[in-house]
């Protein structure tokens, strides 16, 4: 595996609109030296960083929330 020594930078595929409504663009996603992961809009110069464990543990918990939720559904029905 390599390490992370320099700004490794990719856009999207698909655009979203996150900040500006009707306004959809790509994303600009930038994992950085220092485990650091920013993302920015393309095309606007505002940043947004988060360290990459901060990350990787919110993705783990909205996981296994998703886990809970399917096997509380499974377990009791919908009830009309």
């Amino acid at each position: 595996m390599t390490s992370l020594t320099k700004a490794v930078r990719r856009v999207t595929r698909r655009t979203y609109t996150v900040l500006y409504t009707g306004e959809a663009r790509p994303i600009v996603v930038s994992l950085e030296p220092g485990d650091v992961i920013t993302f920015r809009e393309a095309g606007r110069r505002q940043t947004w960083s988060l360290p990459i464990d901060r990350m990787f543990r919110q993705a783990v918990r909205e996981a296994a929330q998703a886990q809970r939720r399917e096997r509380k559904e499974r377990r009791s029905p919908a009830r009309v």
